[in-house]
């Protein structure tokens, strides 16, 4: 008897668990596309970029406010920020980016251009513009991307007049 059922198992139920088991883990099944995308300018154009080394730019929207300059590569590698996948360009008037936004919805507390400025991707970056509706940089403003939206978020950058600096 307990022959039969263990065969009546493996020959009628668990095929029948295994087929009604598909869809959850659809590799063929399309994620919503969210993203942050915008435009930087620069207030004085190309001609008013530093003259002194430029590593990368980036936008990078951070779910908590840096304290630390290691928690620049922290927040990347736990995953709870989102940037720009290529350095933006440099020297130039305005540029655009767009960041495609992982797990939404998400809510980032601080949304910046930051710039680096020396050989160490840990602690060599400063931020150039700082998303904050208000106007004071002081300030951030919460950006939530919900998912399968378009979030847009542009950025002036004045160089003779940087953000305060998170640390």
């Amino acid at each position: 008897m307990l022959l039969m059922r263990t065969f009546l198992v493996i020959t009628f139920v668990l095929p029948l668990l295994l087929l009604s088991a598909c869809g959850g883990l659809d590799p063929d099944e399309v994620r919503p596309f969210s993203e942050l995308r915008g435009t930087i300018s620069y207030v004085g154009g190309a001609g008013a970029w530093p003259t002194d080394t430029i590593y990368d730019v980036r936008v990078v929207a951070f779910e908590k406010i840096p304290t630390v300059p290691e928690e620049i590569l922290t927040s990347i590698l736990l995953q709870t920020a989102a940037f720009s996948p290529t350095s933006l360009p440099i020297r130039v008037d305005s540029s655009s980016y767009v960041i495609e936004v992982l797990a939404t919805p998400r809510t980032f507390s601080y949304v910046v251009v930051a710039l680096q400025n020396g050989p160490n991707f840990q602690t060599d970056w400063i931020m150039l513009d700082v998303y904050a509706p208000t106007g004071d940089p002081s300030q951030p403003g919460v950006v939530i991307v919900p998912s399968g939206n378009t979030v847009n978020v542009d950025f002036r950058v004045d160089f003779s007049n940087l953000p305060p600096q998170p640390f």
